[in-house]
């Protein structure tokens, strides 16, 4: 009978953990993107939850409500963990965004597989470049520790979630909004000048159609502004992924208690 009830715990523990590293599947960057197929996802929540389950006491509930409660919790948990790293995603996608109305070419819309949405080729750019830093500067990797990390800041069934971690991550929406701006300020301020110059330019010669001037010069100056920006935003990548994953390990702190 003690060999049922060891399984049975067994078996809550591993699904438990599951639910957590799902919830985070569905939102962290990558791990959330279209272009990997869905059976890979479960496969991926599958091993790593039978890797990290093995490593944690086992965990028992008196009924199957308490258990899809606590898993719905534990859902909940990894939603808020890749919803932190999400945001800094979207920081890129939103200035390229923002970059492109302003260039007047918004109606220009692609695919995003990184946020599950449309976006303009310019924030589809931006998001991948984004995308191929977190890869290649060991984001995967510290992804899945900070899920490790997060089984000990908040053990299973730990019965509810602190409020100060939910409004620790809506005040990471700021921040995403000073990175947008700060990503997108040069080309902004490219457009701005450009629609000046075209402007006087305009009034200087009335006959000069000024939209039809304008459209086209705006558009190539940024294209070259853009590209000469490239290495800024290859600086300030690395910068703005240690900041993600600092403002994950605060999350942990905060869930653990510590200030």
């Amino acid at each position: 009978m003690s060999i049922v009830v060891s399984l049975n715990d067994a078996v809550v523990t591993f699904l438990l953990v599951a639910a957590r590293i799902a919830g985070m599947v569905v939102t962290a960057p990558v791990l959330a993107s279209s272009w990997i197929p869905r059976l890979s996802k479960v496969g991926v929540v599958l091993i790593l939850s039978g890797a990290l389950a093995a490593t944690l006491p086992p965990t028992a509930f008196a009924n199957l409500l308490e258990l899809g409660l606590g898993m719905i919790l534990e859902f909940a948990v990894g939603l808020l963990m890749g919803l932190v790293l999400a945001i800094f995603l979207s920081a890129f996608s939103m200035a390229g965004q923002l970059v492109t109305y302003q260039l007047g070419v918004g109606l220009a819309v692609a695919a995003n597989p990184g946020l599950l949405s449309a976006g303009s080729f310019l924030a589809e750019w931006q998001s991948l470049i984004a995308t191929l830093v977190f890869v290649g500067s060991g984001g995967l990797e510290l992804t899945v520790e900070a899920l490790r990390a997060s089984f000990v800041a908040l053990p299973l069934a730990h019965g509810g979630m602190p409020a100060d971690a939910l409004s620790f991550v809506v005040g990471l929406f700021q921040t995403c909004l000073e990175i947008t701006l700060l990503v997108a300020a040069p080309l902004l301020a490219t457009g701005l000048v450009v629609d000046l110059a075209v402007g006087v330019l305009a009034r200087a010669v009335p006959q000069l159609n000024a939209y039809l001037l304008a459209l086209p010069v705006n558009f190539g100056v940024s294209l070259l502004v853009l590209a000469a920006t490239l290495p800024f935003l290859f600086g300030i990548l690395p910068t703005v992924w240690q900041h993600a994953f600092e403002a994950l390990s605060h999350l942990l702190a905060l869930w653990e208690g510590r200030p």
